[in-house]
């Protein structure tokens, strides 16, 4: 390789990598606070006032009588990075979404190992795997204790937090990377807020990817505010059929729908741009954005306007940046800081964010090769980095068990390959004479997850070596 070219993989690399790192920085910074209810709530569960550093905290998850208590070590991530992960497991050496290994095993086996998600993510990747189903055909409803969400009314921003491998392998080739991004979005979300969300932030990011000086401030935002006037639905023929599947039995057609959202999106991007021209407080933006109200805090487009907001007031501050947004109670913190984070890690690599920082955040030197794997995959070269080992050519052992559970055990996921049981964890629930068992395994490319075993069934993805 030429050391021009050199050079160049170099400074790519540093940014993709920083990106996702500092993503994941604030991804678990702000999933601290997301469910927070007031600042004397943070300081009854944190003991502080405002979040500045990572700390070991604890959630019940599971429902009432399944519940049991997940232990979130400092600088662990939740879904949105995990989901991240599972799109960059799916990009080809081309740069295209593999979508059929997305739609068949890397999302539906998330459901394995996921910490912090929604419904409607985990309800996609549940359907998902019907035989019926496929990337352009994931069509659900919901059930909530205040009625049933339709998939078509899904506009939170359970997509756009995990686009970010499509900009980051094609920077450059925007087309390439907003096909992907359709593709991706509308598997688990069928309304234009959610895809719209998502390919706001990924154009965001392929701005500020593309100059080696950064698209930032009111120029950042008034360059997304005219290509949004302009953005169309892309010409993929599968997704002709979506739409039409999607009219059957609405009141307003998709174009409509996404006609309207695209006026809203340019009417947030109004707002921002003149609260940077008059450097109003973040919070006031936030609440204008509606990222406080209960109806609309997980907006796709909401929170991540409001991400790019965060970024492109204070460009060159990002551990500042995902500070600010863990710190605004109430709303969709861990995606709000996600998003700024992946912006000013793009924008200033891995230096965006301190080594103190960096040492913590889980699984850090994995994400690091993820990164650099793109920047390869960006410009057209080849490397040695395996994010999916699997199991092929092994021999399967024994299927994992609670019987057969023990620290230090070597195991073979189907998907994520070779790894140790690191810690096991078992616990007792409401329900009288059952328990569950929380197993955290260190895989050998890098990644851990943590697997929950509530019956005696063996697992049917993970065997002992």
């Amino acid at each position: 390789m030429q050391e021009n070219q050199l050079v160049l993989l170099e400074s790519l690399s540093n940014r993709t990598a920083g990106s996702l790192l500092a993503a994941a920085a604030g991804d678990a910074m702000g999933w601290m606070t997301e469910f927070i209810r007031s600042p004397d709530d943070l300081q009854r569960k944190m003991g502080v006032d405002r979040i500045t550093e990572y700390q070991a905290w604890s959630k019940r998850v599971g429902g009432r009588f399944q519940g049991y208590e997940d232990y979130i070590a400092p600088g662990d991530y939740s879904d949105d990075t995990q989901l991240t992960i599972c799109t960059a497991a799916c990009i080809s050496p081309n740069g295209s979404f593999d979508y059929r290994t997305f739609c068949t095993l890397e999302y539906p086996m998330w459901l394995e190992y996921a910490r912090g998600a929604g419904g409607t993510v985990k309800e996609a990747a549940e359907k998902i795997q019907r035989k019926s189903a496929d990337w352009n055909n994931n069509f659900f409803s919901r059930k909530m204790k205040q009625g049933t969400i339709d998939y078509r009314d899904g506009g939170a921003n359970g997509a756009a937090m995990r686009i970010s491998p499509h900009v980051l392998a094609n920077v450059g080739r925007w087309t390439q990377a907003e096909a992907d991004i359709w593709r991706n979005s509308i598997i688990s979300h069928g309304h234009p807020r959610g895809i719209i969300g998502a390919i706001l932030y990924g154009y965001a990011l392929h701005l500020v990817l593309e100059g080696s000086a950064p698209l930032v401030g009111e120029e950042l935002i008034e360059t997304l505010g005219n290509w949004v006037k302009s953005l169309e639905i892309p010409q993929i023929p599968e997704l002709k059929t979506w739409i039409s599947e999607w009219n059957k039995g609405r009141g307003e057609s998709f174009n409509t729908v996404f006609a309207n959202t695209k006026q809203e999106a340019v009417e947030q991007l109004r707002l921002v741009w003149s609260a940077l021209h008059k450097d109003e407080s973040p919070k006031s933006i936030l609440e204008k954005l509606g990222c406080f109200d209960r109806n609309t805090k997980g907006s796709g487009l909401g929170t991540a306007i409001a991400g790019i907001y965060l970024f492109a007031r204070n460009p060159e501050t990002t551990q500042e940046n995902i500070i600010t947004a863990a710190n605004m109670i109430g709303s969709d913190t861990d995606s709000i800081a996600a998003f700024v984070g992946g912006l000013g890690g793009a924008a200033f690599g891995l230096e965006a964010i301190p080594e103190t920082w960096r040492s913590q955040i889980q699984d850090a030197p994995f994400l690091i090769e993820l990164g650099k794997h793109l920047a390869t995959i960006a410009l057209q070269k080849s490397d040695n980095f395996k994010i999916r080992p699997g199991a092929s050519g092994m021999k399967l052992g024994k299927p994992l068990s609670r019987q057969n559970l023990n620290n230090n055990l070597q195991v073979l996921h189907r998907r994520l390959g070779m790894g140790t049981i690191a810690a096991v964890d078992t616990q007792a629930l409401l329900t009288q004479g059952r328990t569950a068992t929380i197993v955290n395994i260190n895989f050998d490319v890098g990644q851990s997850c943590k697997f929950v075993f509530r019956n005696d069934a063996p697992r049917e993805t993970l065997f002992i070596l």
